[in-house]
């Protein structure tokens, strides 16, 4: 998966904006506020129909128009693929795909498998285990075929025994009925999250081999119930012998809805360990090893976006950043307010470079004859 080209009209501070993208490296820099976050922004958004940055659809359209529209295209496995969406003031989202309307945001996330670097990313280890579930569900998503199915059907699911709780008293056939349903459903779920987090750990595995800061970092994903629950009948079991206190709090306290990832070195969590520029580092391994089982086991190749790449590094551990990215498998769009931030790390003839001014975006050609 590549993307071949984005066009953008109305979105932010850009009235018009177009590009043609270089299938490994794209360097975007410029000074705070120029409109390069709002790049990846746009590219995030037509993977996945919201912002990074604000909940408020309202503001991502510039403040003359009524909405804004994005469009790209994207090649996959030497078939090429045109991706449109317009969202308005009113939130109404139209989506086209090669012409025809869709109406499932899955189908474009399927295609546009994106992953996002910025400052904020460190809430993957200082935030709850939303965040991290987040991380993880979004590599099995592209790896194992049934798991939206299955993570549907569980969703409804549980939005029923949640429902249920808040208005029955006894377990009677009915809740039997939807905890059958509730154990099969997070058990598959459970089975597909851990294949996949071996799959990761092996692709980490790999990668920081040689870093032994990281070598040791262990990762082991927490199912969401105790670890004494080894079937779905035992976890069938667990679900009846607390529907009382399930009751009393109104939701369900065990499930894959409550899954969580836990990273350690030294059987301490990573962030008790380790600076925050080295927690950057790791991020960057994580999120590559990532972007690498998705190629490898999911035939897709995904997109990494980067904001603000030299934040919190110093020279070396930027150094040990770039050699990581050259070993992934995807293209690359990483956001500097200085090229020579980046572009000292990349090959001139594996990237493409853009300078961004008051929302225009204009090719640069640097010292090396890099160009667009």
């Amino acid at each position: 998966m590549a993307l071949l080209s984005l066009q953008l009209s109305q979105f932010r501070n850009m009235p018009a904006l177009a590009l043609t993208a270089h299938p490994e490296f794209n360097l975007i820099y410029g000074e705070n506020g120029s409109g390069k976050t709002s790049l990846l922004e746009a590219i995030y958004y037509l993977a996945h129909g919201r912002s990074f940055r604000s909940r408020a659809h309202q503001r991502l359209i510039k403040d003359d128009a009524d909405h804004f529209t994005l469009h790209a295209k994207v090649s996959n496995n030497q078939q090429s693929y045109s991706l449109g969406l317009q969202r308005n003031r009113s939130a109404e989202l139209l989506l086209r795909l090669n012409g025809a309307n869709v109406q499932r945001l899955a189908e474009f996330a399927s295609l546009l498998p994106v992953q996002l670097l910025t400052p904020d990313s460190f809430r993957l280890f200082f935030g709850g285990p939303k965040e991290r579930r987040q991380f993880f569900d979004m590599g099995v998503f592209h790896v194992e075929p049934g798991f939206f199915p299955v993570w549907s059907q569980f969703s409804r699911v549980l939005k029923q025994r949640n429902s249920l709780l808040k208005q029955r008293r006894r377990y009677d056939d009915e809740f039997a009925y939807w905890d059958q349903q509730f154990a099969s459903l997070a058990w598959q779920l459970h089975k597909q999250r851990q294949q996949y987090i071996d799959q990761l750990n092996q692709a980490y595995s790999q990668l920081v081999a040689a870093n032994p800061l990281l070598a040791d970092v262990s990762m082991q994903l927490q199912s969401g119930w105790p670890e004494r629950i080894n079937s779905e009948q035992a976890l069938l079991d667990l679900l009846k012998q607390n529907f009382e206190q399930d009751c009393r709090q109104g939701f369900s306290q065990y499930g894959p809805q409550k899954a969580d990832l836990k990273l350690k070195k030294a059987l301490l969590s990573v962030e008790e360990v380790l600076s925050r520029g080295q927690l950057k580092v790791l991020l960057f391994a994580l999120k590559i090893a990532q972007n690498n089982v998705i190629s490898n086991s999911g035939n897709k190749q995904p997109l990494l976006l980067i904001d603000d790449l030299a934040s919190e590094l110093d020279s070396s551990s930027t150094q040990v950043v770039f050699e990581y990215l050259t070993q992934i498998n995807s293209q690359v769009f990483i956001t500097a307010i200085n090229a020579d931030q980046v572009s000292p790390y990349i090959a001139a003839a594996r990237s493409k470079m853009f300078h961004v001014e008051h929302g225009q975006i204009t090719a640069r050609t640097d010292e090396d004859g890099r160009t667009t």
